[in-house]
């Protein structure tokens, strides 16, 4: 159909796949399938040619700055996504920094996760465009709203492939600063072999990137006024909420928080405004990933590496992509996800741990710990029960001068005992509230057979003695 006067096209064998596109005998323009007319509602840049060398055939979205089609590379026949900015801001200075900077930091990386650009420039009537590969699948942002979170494993393999990226950009001076899962795109890997078959994940829009020289200095039109804040507040580092300079950790920071919400369903901070979530950032620690989704078995190991990544100061962080990484592999590794068993074990395991622990063990480890707080009950009594004994009359042997005995107390009494410590000082209530009450125990003693007329004092001032 032409664009234009909604004419079809006469030879119903003629192909729009491949090759060079017929025209309209009367407007010149090139056919496109009716349906791709509907799905712009008319837009007018439809089988209209650009540079020369890319024919509109179809529409692909729309932004603030302009938008994005799907086109023929006919010299090649290969299809394209074109970005093109709106005429009526081409001529925008902020508009055409935004515009170059991304055309020039995307140019020159080649990692296969990052989108390939092929050629950018200036159209015959003003207008910039930016030619890039054509990726059929869907963005990360599309699929967290589908799928509320991911897989462990799925979400550290997104996050490694992005830091695969941002390790190309970063060397080559390239600051993302706008790193979120609507610009992380999951696609087929491409078929030559640069990547592992599947799906990968490619960074896209680099149009606020920062370009730093080899000398340190920095290649940023949009930059001349300090305390300039650019990216989305849901993934802004601390030093990018409060305007500072960034550097390539700022990037890891915005990646560590798609990765929380892979993980989690939902971002660190998820206030409405925007000014409170970048107050959040600055100075807020994100809530722990085993509260936010108890029940999506995220191993410690991995949480203590998001945590890193989150880390306020930049120098606390990874700090680099490829460090990064390697802390993500080593989680992993640590984990035995393969096996569904945790190679770290933190406190006693959860009723979940037990079912999934594998054949046999639940019982096990139900059983072991049985054993092992019985013992403990064990020990616990005989040594109360040592300590309550109480003195004969007479000198106390030789023997028992590395024990010192405490007066007994009376049948109502309660006795505050420190299995690790039977040093803890009763004389008075602030040092028997020095010591720490979660390993005390109260017990109630029996009333003990009478005492001497005259029993020994104690060797120091109502102290227990340490056992060695």
């Amino acid at each position: 159909m032409c664009p234009r006067c909604r004419r079809l096209l006469p030879d119903a064998t003629a192909s729009l796949s491949s090759g060079r596109l017929p025209r309209c005998p009367e407007h010149g323009l090139a056919f496109v399938e009716p349906h791709e007319v509907e799905a712009s509602g008319g837009d007018t840049l439809l089988g209209t040619s650009v540079a020369g060398r890319f024919v509109i055939i179809g529409w692909l979205g729309a932004g603030s700055m302009g938008a994005v089609y799907r086109a023929r590379q006919e010299a090649v026949g290969r299809d394209v996504a074109l970005k093109i900015v709106r005429r009526e801001r081409a001529y925008d200075a902020e508009t055409q920094a935004r515009f170059e900077r991304e055309a020039r930091a995307t140019s020159v990386l080649v990692s296969p996760y990052t989108v390939t650009v092929f050629d950018f420039g200036e159209s015959e009537d003003g207008s910039w465009y930016l030619a890039m590969e054509l990726l059929e699948g869907e963005t990360l942002g599309e699929r967290l709203k589908r799928v509320g979170r991911l897989p462990v494993e799925q979400a550290v393999r997104i996050a490694k492939e992005a830091l695969r990226s941002l390790a190309e950009a970063h060397g080559k001076g390239i600051v993302h600063r706008d790193l979120k899962p609507d610009n992380l795109f999951l696609t087929r890997a491409p078929a030559d072999g640069t990547a592992a078959p599947g799906e990968i994940c490619k960074v896209l829009d680099f149009g606020i990137a920062k370009l730093v020289r080899g000398d340190g200095g920095v290649v940023d039109q949009l930059e001349t006024q300090a305390g300039t804040v650019f990216g989305t507040p849901r993934y802004m580092s601390p030093e990018q909420a409060q305007g500072a300079p960034l550097d390539a950790r700022s990037d890891l920071y915005s990646l560590g928080v798609i990765l929380y919400q892979m993980l989690s369903g939902r971002a660190p901070f998820v206030d409405d405004d925007a000014v409170v979530v970048m107050a959040r950032h600055i100075k807020d620690a994100p809530p722990r990933l085993a509260e936010v989704a108890p029940h999506a078995g995220i191993p410690p190991v991995i949480e203590a590496v998001v945590r890193r990544a989150l880390a306020k100061s930049p120098t606390a962080r990874p700090q680099n992509a490829e460090q990064f990484a390697q802390e993500l592999d080593q989680a992993l590794t640590q984990s035995a996800l393969g096996t569904g068993l945790h190679a770290t074990w933190a406190g006693p395991p959860s009723d979940a741990e037990l079912v999934h622990a594998g054949p046999g063990r639940g019982p096990l480890l139900l059983a072991a710990l049985v054993v092992a707080v019985a013992a403990l009950g064990l020990l616990g009594f005989f040594l109360v029960r040592s300590l309550a004994r109480p003195a004969t009359g007479g000198a106390p042997p030789a023997s028992a001068s590395a024990i010192e005995r405490p007066s007994v107390p009376s049948a109502s009494a309660t006795v505050l005992f420190d299995a690790d410590d039977a040093g803890a000082s009763t004389a008075t209530a602030d040092a028997a509230a020095a010591k720490p009450k979660s390993v005390r125990r109260p017990v109630f003693l029996p009333a003990p057979p009478a005492p001497p007329p005259t029993p020994p004092k104690p060797t120091s001032s109502g102290s227990y003695g340490r056992f060695e």
